[in-house]
């Protein structure tokens, strides 16, 4: 028992997602972990109807449930509450309880932290569905298909399978070696947590805004903090309608200035240095593994791959992509995708080239400010364009990304990158690259 471990799981309105959720962290689904090692704790922050104990009896975990009757809209209290609860020595907490687990992330969680008392370890977040679901949704993806899809691949005997329906979430992607900005499930010894002081309740809006953003970066600037990530386990979002995740870019716009007037700066993500611990239990896309630098992945104790992996990185880096390029063309032809997808990346690389030339991209403040990118071996320019907007990054100092979708909301409902659509169009508009004020 001197492991136990604690999971405080946060759920609002979530009579549908919920119980999918806690049969992910039950012992019947999560694999290398008794029932008696750890405790789950709801804490509903204010839904109409609350989920009940007795709803849960059959899944045989050691389950409490709080309801909160005068809940505020933020999770934060409800989040401190939890962590009041628990028993653990170490706990996690899961902000939203629509995430499935993946069928190792408890057991996998409690070996990183055993690596180092002071470890910080998180999981990568990815989205149910084809796409990052404020887009899936645009293209038909609700609830009903997400059931479906969810039936489609047996997850509760296939939990790894999720993986292959899934795609990463703004804060977790785009490959495996990037830093990250947040976590669904983050784990840590309760000193960490004691010293850490919890979640900030001066966030106090819907969905706690940029509060478990923030919670990471604390965490991460602790002194002699060891951040760690798990490989080939996550957390899998479904579609519930939830304020971060479906936010207009009016709401993403009041949880950055509700992040400046608490934290007197900008949000950027944190770039400390991560270990990796996990395995790769299902088949990994190309993309997910690449582009990755040497260095990304250490092959040392504190990164366990499976062998054929560690067998392919063994290859010179020229015939790794010729190899992959290769793998990539197959299956895009087999797919009949072939013509499509090179045209994409045509069009993605002519962009990137666009906004090179517009001189108001700066690759080397692009660079300079996201040491993550840089070490991930992307082309700046082409980062920006495939990730920049959805990661909430900006492209330099000459133009304001979120100013400019803020501004101009037709180029925000059309889904075009801020800065091509300024290059392209916008200048000869007479758009603005940002607001009066900065000049």
């Amino acid at each position: 028992m001197s492991d136990f471990l604690s999971v405080v799981v946060i759920s609002y309105n979530m009579n549908r997602e919920l119980p999918r959720t806690l049969y992910s962290l039950s012992p019947a689904y999560q694999r290398g972990i008794r029932a008696e090692e750890y405790e789950v704790i709801v804490v509903d922050n204010g839904s109409k109807t609350p989920p009940s104990q007795d709803d849960f009896l059959d899944l045989g975990m050691n389950l409490r449930i709080f309801t909160t009757p005068d809940a505020l809209p933020t999770p934060v209290h409800a989040i401190n509450r939890g962590l009041n609860q628990s028993l653990g020595k170490y706990v996690c907490v899961y902000i939203d309880g629509a995430r499935l687990a993946s069928p190792g992330l408890l057991r996998t969680a409690l070996d990183a932290l055993a690596t180092s008392p002071r470890a910080l370890v998180a999981s990568r977040g990815r989205y149910l569905g084809p796409d990052f679901q404020r887009n899936s949704a645009l293209q038909g993806y609700d609830q009903a298909a997400e059931d479906a899809l969810l039936d489609q691949v047996n997850w509760r005997e296939n939990g790894y399978g999720l993986f292959d329906v899934s795609v990463f979430d703004e804060s977790s992607g785009p490959n495996w070696w990037i830093s990250i900005a947040e976590s669904n499930s983050l784990f840590m010894s309760r000193t960490l947590w004691h010293e850490l002081g919890g979640y900030d309740t001066a966030f106090q809006l819907p969905g706690g805004g940029l509060v478990n953003l923030d919670t990471w970066m604390r965490a991460c600037e602790l002194s002699n903090v060891r951040p760690t990530v798990l490989l080939g386990e996550g957390t899998f979002h479904q579609l519930h309608g939830g304020v971060a995740t479906n936010g207009s870019i009016g709401t993403v716009e009041r949880f950055h200035a509700e992040y400046e007037a608490i934290r007197q700066r900008d949000f950027q993500p944190s770039n400390a240095a991560l270990s990796f611990i996990g395995t790769f239990k299902h088949k990994v896309p190309d993309i997910e593994l690449s582009p990755a630098k040497e260095h990304a992945m250490p092959l040392d104790e504190e990164v366990v791959v499976s062998f054929s992996q560690r067998g392919a990185r063994l290859l010179p880096t020229p015939l790794r992509r010729i190899i992959k390029n290769a793998a990539r063309i197959v299956r895009w032809t087999l797919r009949g995708q072939l013509k499509t997808q090179l045209a994409a990346l045509r069009d993605e690389r002519a962009d990137a080239e666009l906004i090179k030339a517009s001189g108001y991209f700066d690759g080397a403040w692009y660079l300079e400010t996201y040491p993550d990118v840089k070490a991930s071996g992307y082309d700046p320019a082409v980062h920006y364009v495939r990730y920049g907007v959805s990661q909430h990054r900006r492209s330099g100092l000459l133009f304001d990304d979120r100013w400019y979708l803020y501004r101009y909301g037709d180029v925000f409902d059309a889904g075009a990158n801020p800065l091509v659509h300024f290059v392209k169009y916008g200048q000869l508009e007479g758009r603005r690259p940002r607001s009066n004020r900065d000049e």
